[in-house]
């Protein structure tokens, strides 16, 4: 994994962060979660180090530098918000948070296999149309010589 990580407004992701340190710059507004393990967490310019556990959250509030590692030798697992998402659900766990974006990438997904279906659809019954036409349509006089 990269160890210095930089994310410009992109989508919000899953991040394994084991004992050495990682380095991410993140847009004001992003969140960092805590999904599995335990985070320490520092950025330049704050006067106390974080320590997340499962469940905990921490709010970007500025642009400088953020190191992240795990507290011990098992890796923990941290979930990095983007600012429209980590803003409009500020008062939300962790794990309500991932089942809102599971619930919306599950949405997104029925409604792209529907439209597949119906344009599937759509297109079958456009050639079943015409066959059928075709198959009533008058027989074409032949003029005989």
């Amino acid at each position: 994994m990269n160890p210095n990580t930089l994310a410009e407004d992109q989508a919000s992701t899953l991040l394994s962060v084991d004992a050495k340190p990682m380095s991410l710059r993140l847009p004001i507004g992003s969140a960092i979660f805590t999904y599995s393990g335990e985070v320490w967490i520092t950025q330049e310019g704050m006067h106390e180090d974080v320590i997340l556990g499962p469940g905990e959250r921490f709010d970007v509030h500025s642009r400088a530098q953020i190191v992240a590692s795990a507290t011990k030798e098992r890796a923990a697992t941290v979930y990095i918000a983007c600012p429209p998402e980590a803003t409009a659900r500020a008062d939300v766990d962790v794990y309500a948070l991932l089942r809102q974006r599971a619930e919306q990438l599950r949405t997104e997904q029925l409604n792209r296999v529907g439209r597949a279906i119906s344009d599937a659809l759509s297109h079958g019954l456009a050639a079943a149309s015409a066959y059928v036409r075709a198959m009533f349509a008058p027989a074409k006089r032949v003029p005989c010589q």
